[in-house]
């Protein structure tokens, strides 16, 4: 990894709430800075052969959790610059964000709990088992709740970028921008 401010990071670590953007940024910043773009969700699949609500409901979470932790360092020690979107919960167990801090660059991406409401579609909400058959009042208050508590490893990142501001595009446009400013 180089940190001479003109180079972006070689690992770029996507944090924030789920349905805040990570997947879709990710790719189009990976896409921008010809770096390869992986989901932390897809990589725990393919090393537990399982899906994500099926390893939380078959497992557990701290089972869950530890799987997370091995396939964060397991993707971050690849030798390819990567851009890594992470699960929602992923900074805040196992001493995960401290390791992005020091293996990369995390970036949050900040958005509102109203603002997670309006983005998450039905089959958002049932693809990830800690948002799963919650009315949009409970749904909210877990966000705002769940926010509140995760905010503390969240603001641990080396940027943070509001994803309320524009289109896909111009949120990877702004990180870019970030990254590469003197």
């Amino acid at each position: 990894m180089s940190s001479v401010q003109s180079n972006p990071a070689s690992k770029i670590f996507l944090v924030g709430m789920p349905g805040c953007g990570k997947s879709t940024v990710g790719k189009v910043l990976a896409q921008e800075l010809g770096y390869h773009f992986l989901d932390l969700d897809t990589l725990i699949e393919e090393q537990e052969k399982q899906t994500v609500p099926q390893v939380f409901e078959q497992q557990g979470q701290a089972y869950f959790r530890q799987a997370e932790a091995k396939a964060l360092r397991l993707a971050a020690a690849r030798p390819e610059n990567l851009v890594l979107a992470t699960g929602g919960g992923a900074p805040c167990f196992c001493e995960n964000m401290d390791f992005m801090v020091s293996h990369g660059k995390p970036i949050y991406l900040r958005l509102s709990p109203e603002n997670l409401v309006d983005r998450l579609s039905s089959q958002d909400l049932q693809a990830r088992p800690l948002l799963r058959d919650k009315s949009s009042a409970e749904l909210l208050r877990y966000l705002s709740e769940t926010l509140r508590e995760r905010e503390v490893f969240y603001k641990k990142a080396s940027l943070v970028v509001p994803a309320a501001e524009g289109s896909v595009a111009d949120v990877a446009q702004a990180i870019v921008q970030l990254l590469l400013a003197p």
